[in-house]
Parts: structure tokens; sequence; C-alpha cells
């Protein structure tokens, strides 16, 4: 259905940011860094490296390991985490002012989180002797996976939510383009032109033409007439 002087469908209409999407993301952050910095002092108090503390039967409980590599034991150079760090704080600062729910904003700054929570025991905590090379504290045990934090946490389940904050923001401005789609067509005025059959249109000149052409035969019929009919001079003699 054309909708346009060029017969294109409307554009999408681009989705409007939150007014607090700043706030939002900041303060989750915030939250979680916090969160995600006292935890692993707390685990590192309590616990023993390498033993396991059952919580939730034998398998989910807490077990302090110190961990070289990334994010659940994922091995890469050191220096790699920076630059990704680097590049999620910068990715997230570009986008994180146009989130168009809480949602987002919420997924954007959990995803912010999780890079800060961790580069900063690269940076802070012993381990190499290089710039960077810190150990990460993990500490939460969940069967045979590898141990995680909340930072860890933070950038899974953040970017679980930043996809559902998207698809559901897809399907939003779907409905919104098919009903302003509906509207304008409905609004739309018929379209006049000939008659697909050829025929002229009628109207009151073209009846009355007939009525004039179907009256002639009458008249003619009518001159025809005999002077000497039943009603003639000769007649009322």
């Amino acid at each position: 259905m054309a909708s346009g002087p060029e017969g294109r469908d409307p554009a999408p209409p681009e989705p409007t940011p939150h007014p607090r999407a700043v706030a939002i993301g900041l303060a989750v952050a915030a939250v979680l860094v916090l969160l995600d910095q006292v935890t692993k002092e707390v685990a590192e108090t309590l616990l023993v490296p390498g033993r396991f503390v059952p919580w939730l039967g034998p398998g989910i409980g807490w077990q302090l390991v110190y961990n070289p590599g990334g994010a659940f034991g994922i091995p890469a150079p050191h220096w790699l985490f920076l630059i990704v760090t680097v590049g999620v704080v910068v990715l997230v600062a570009r986008v994180l002012p146009q989130a168009p729910t809480k949602v987002a904003a919420t997924a954007y700054g959990m995803l912010l989180a999780g890079a800060i929570g961790n580069v900063l025991d690269r940076l802070l905590r012993p381990g190499g002797d290089g710039f960077g090379e810190g150990y990460v504290v993990d500490f939460v045990a969940w069967g045979s996976f590898p141990r995680f934090n909340v930072a860890d946490s933070s950038i899974t389940v953040g970017f679980v939510l930043l996809v559902l904050a998207l698809l559901q923001e897809e399907r939003r401005t779907s409905a919104e383009q098919a009903a302003a789609g509906e509207a304008a067509g409905s609004a739309a005025p018929p379209a006049t032109g000939p008659d697909p059959s050829g025929e002229p249109p009628t109207g009151e000149h073209g009846s009355g033409a007939n009525a004039g052409s179907e009256g002639a035969p009458a008249g003619e019929e009518r001159d025809d007439e005999e002077p000497g009919g039943p009603d003639g001079p000769e007649a009322r003699a």
C-alpha cells in the first residue's frame, strides 16, 4: 500500500530515548560495581582458596579462586581484556543516552558494571608483574561451570536483558508503523477516473438528451395523423 508521494511505505519512527536513561544506567553500574568489589573482599576474608563450601546442595556454593583469564575463566592475554573494557565503556557511553526504555538502560548499566568490575581487579589486585595483570577474584561455584563473580553475572544478565529490550522495541515500532499505514490508507480519498467499461458517465444532461431523442418519434407520429380522424372537423360535422 503506497502511503507517500512516490508510493513508498513510511520510514519507521525513531525510538524516543528514555528521559532518565543515563541516570538509570549509571546508577545500576555504580551499585553493581560496589557490590562486586564488596563481595570479593568478603570472599577473600571468609573463604580458603580452592576449598568448596556448599550452600544449596552439593553442587552450588562458594569456592575462592584467582583467575588470570577473562570472564568465566576464558583464557586470553591480559591486554586484550583492557582493550575490550575500554571498548565497552566507549560503546555504552554512546548508546546509553539513546536507550528507549528502562530495561535497555538497565542492561547497558549491567554491561558497564561487568566490564569495570573485572578490570578493577586487573589494575588493583596482585597477580602478574606487568601492568593490568592482576588476578580476578571468582567465588561463586555452580557445579562444573567455571567459577564466577558478580561482574561476570552482570555481563551475562545484562546481555540477555538487552536482547529482550531490543526485540520488544522492534515489535512496538513495527506495530506503530502498521497502525500509521492503516490510518493513512483509510484517510486517503477514493480514486477518480474514467469508467473502465468505456461508457460515458450518465447524469441529468445525459438522461435529458435521451428523453428528447425518445420523444421525437412520438411527435412525428402525431404529425402524421390525418385531419379527418375521429377528433377532426369532419367527425364533429
